[in-house]
């Protein structure tokens, strides 16, 4: 039978894993505060009011640490990779991918939103901002947002397999990343039911909050075992 040590990482990828989970911990506490802080009241189409200019530029702000934390997610997935055992590394491997190309749709979109948006906004260069804007419940913000928030929910649940002690830690982040994947897709069942393609931001909202919620409890509960592993 193999020893943790022939089938897991080595010390200093537990360190690594240690500090990444606890800085993604904090820094999804900074990022869901200042969102929540920033919701955007609901604008007209074309959506272009004066709301958005009283609003501006808080909407905006924690779009820049939400960039990082995509980057802390991937981070945190390779760790956990490197901790899962051989026989459980295809899921982790499958779990970092999902987690990149999740991360590079939600840093596209924080990105052009922070960048583009932003300047278009305030030079009144407006041609095509309706269907980017952040305020369109229809937009591609929100589309992008769904569909990258779904697939870190799928790489969490892809990373729970990376925990098999049967430890109470362990078996906590596995219950965790199922429950939270189950609760995304309950989510959008029962709002595509209620709405149809009509969404608006309702499933955005759910799948958010959801997610980030998981990664905080989920980040603090990985960084308790990957310090246990280091000693």
């Amino acid at each position: 039978m193999n020893t943790p040590a022939e089938t897991r990482g080595s010390k200093p990828t537990y360190r690594f894993g240690f500090w990444t989970a606890a800085v993604t911990a904090g820094l999804t506490v900074v990022t869901f505060a200042l969102a929540l802080m920033a919701l955007p009241n609901s604008v007209p189409y074309p959506f272009t009011s004066d709301v958005i200019a009283e609003q501006w530029p808080m909407d905006y702000v924690w779009m820049y640490p939400a960039m990082v934390l995509m980057l802390l997610f991937v981070a945190l997935l390779a760790a956990i990779h490197e901790y899962a055992p051989a026989a459980r590394k295809t899921y982790s491997l499958l779990g970092l991918s999902f987690g990149i190309i999740a991360a590079a749709i939600l840093i596209i979109d924080y990105y052009i939103q922070a960048t583009v948006m932003q300047p278009s906004l305030e030079k009144g260069q407006l041609d095509g901002w309706a269907i980017l804007t952040q305020y369109n419940p229809n937009g591609v913000f929100i589309a992008l947002e769904e569909i990258g928030y779904l697939l870190m929910s799928l790489a969490l649940l892809c990373a729970a397999g990376a925990f098999m002690r049967k430890d109470r830690i362990e078996r906590s982040i596995r219950y965790l990343f199922t429950v939270n994947f189950a609760l995304v897709v309950i989510a959008l069942v029962v709002v595509s039911a209620l709405r149809g393609i009509d969404r608006g931001d309702v499933f955005e909202i759910i799948v958010i909050t959801v997610v980030w919620l998981t990664l905080i409890i989920g980040a603090v509960l990985a960084a308790l075992v990957f310090r246990r592993a280091a000693r």
